[in-house]
C-alpha cells in the first residue's frame, strides 16, 4: 500500500489563501516538545478561527475523502529555499491533508525511498516517516492534521 494518495480534488485555493497572514512562527519553537532537529527555514502558521467559509471548505474536503474526523488541526507550512525536514513520523496525527499554496519545489519522501513532487490535494500517512527534500522555491502548503483517522480509513469519493 502506498504511504500517500494523490487527488485530482480541487479545493478552493483562494478561500484556503485568504486565511493565510504574514505572521509565521518559528518551527522551533512552536514544535519543539516534537521537533527533534534545528530548521531555521521552516515556518508555520497555526490556524485557529474557523468561520463558516472555511468549515464548509473543510467538510467538503472530508466528504471526498470519505471521512469524518472530530480530532484535527489547520495550519500552513512554509519552507523556504534550501530548508529540508528530515524524516520523521507525526505524534498526534495519523494522516494529513496537503493542499499546495505555491508551486512545489521540494519532493515529499518516504523511508522506504519513494518521492513525489505532488501539485494537488494529497493524503499522507504520517504514522510513516516522511520529509521534504529542499525546495528551490518557497513552499507553502494548507496542512490538515488529522488525529482520529487513520490513513487506512480514507476512501476517496465515498461521501460520508
Amino acid at each position: 500500500m502506498p504511504n500517500y494518495i494523490e487527488t485530482d480534488y480541487k479545493p478552493n485555493a483562494t478561500l484556503l489563501k485568504s486565511y493565510m497572514k504574514d505572521q509565521w512562527e518559528d518551527s522551533n519553537e512552536l514544535y519543539k516538545e516534537y521537533m527533534s532537529w534545528e530548521n531555521n527555514k521552516f515556518f508555520v502558521q497555526e490556524i485557529k478561527d474557523f468561520d463558516r467559509p472555511l468549515l464548509r471548505e473543510i467538510k467538503n474536503i472530508w466528504n471526498h475523502l470519505g471521512i469524518r474526523p472530530k480530532e484535527w488541526r489547520c495550519n500552513f507550512f512554509r519552507v523556504l529555499p534550501g530548508g529540508e525536514l528530515p524524516l520523521h513520523t507525526d505524534v498526534l496525527s495519523k494522516c494529513s491533508v496537503v493542499i499546495p499554496m505555491t508551486e512545489m519545489t521540494g519532493e515529499l519522501y518516504f523511508e522506504d525511498g519513494t518521492e513525489v513532487l505532488y501539485n494537488n490535494m494529497t493524503v499522507i500517512n504520517t504514522k510513516v516517516a516522511h520529509g521534504v527534500k529542499a525546495p528551490t522555491k518557497e513552499r507553502i502548503v494548507f496542512h490538515m492534521g488529522i488525529h482520529d483517522v487513520k490513513f487506512e480509513e480514507v476512501n476517496i469519493g465515498l461521501d460520508t
